[in-house]
């Protein structure tokens, strides 16, 4: 009985977070974090797109989670290229044009760079990637979500963590879409519900905001995506 308590309040949560997110239940999966986020889809979309290749295009800007599974999979015989950063410290998307290849199974890639607070344009790699079917997405969004806008938009898998709008060390998300995983994630009842409270007080303290300020139109989520899918 107490396991199917904790497992309603878990399904209440995700269906707010999703409606804050502006995605669907079924597109999350909890983490531990951000790190763990990053490791599991990327290794899942390595094994998932396996016949379809074993090339990957990243950065040289990633963090470690990212940087580190990467390291893994090319020990594994997965071939990894970094793409070029030009001086305003985005990615060269004609480079990543070069790069691209008929094997070429993901491009990962954070959305803002944690040190220089660069955004990298991402809605114009996935627009580039439109081209490639069999070539997956990922983005860590881990120090933009709540503090800029971040769309879903032609991505297929984006990671986050709670810890960086407020929430408590220990809990994150897997955001995908498209992909179809076997049931993950080990995080608490308590820790969920708490994600999703940070995740509610820092919505409104964005829409009262914008209630001072005079402006009418109220966003669905946490300063993400236009509308819910």
């Amino acid at each position: 009985q107490a396991g199917s308590a904790a497992k309603a309040e878990i399904d209440a949560a995700t269906i707010k977070i999703a409606s804050l997110l502006g995605v669907q239940p079924a597109e999350i999966i909890y983490t531990s974090g951000a790190s763990e986020a990053n490791n599991f889809a990327l290794k899942g979309l390595a094994r998932l797109s396996r016949h379809a290749g074993r090339h990957i295009i990243s950065t040289p800007l990633e963090h470690s989670s990212v940087s580190g599974t990467l390291t893994a999979l090319q020990e594994q015989g997965y071939e990894i290229d970094l793409l070029d950063v030009k001086q305003d410290g985005t990615v060269d998307l004609e480079h990543l044009k070069d790069l691209l290849r008929p094997d070429t199974i993901c491009v990962a890639v954070t959305l803002v760079d944690s040190e220089l607070g660069v955004v990298q344009p991402v809605q114009e790699i996935a627009e580039i990637l439109k081209d490639h079917p069999h070539c997956h997405l990922h983005v860590d969004a881990t120090q933009a979500v709540g503090k800029i806008p971040v769309s879903f938009e032609g991505v297929d898998t984006m990671s986050l963590t709670a810890h960086k709008f407020y929430g408590l060390n220990g809990i994150g998300l897997l955001l995908n879409e498209k992909i179809s995983w076997r049931e993950y994630g080990r995080v608490g009842a308590i820790l969920v519900c708490l994600f999703v409270t940070v995740c509610c007080i820092e919505w409104l303290s964005h829409v009262l905001g914008r209630i001072i300020r005079g402006e009418r139109s109220i966003p669905c989520l946490l300063y993400t995506s236009p509308s819910p899918r």
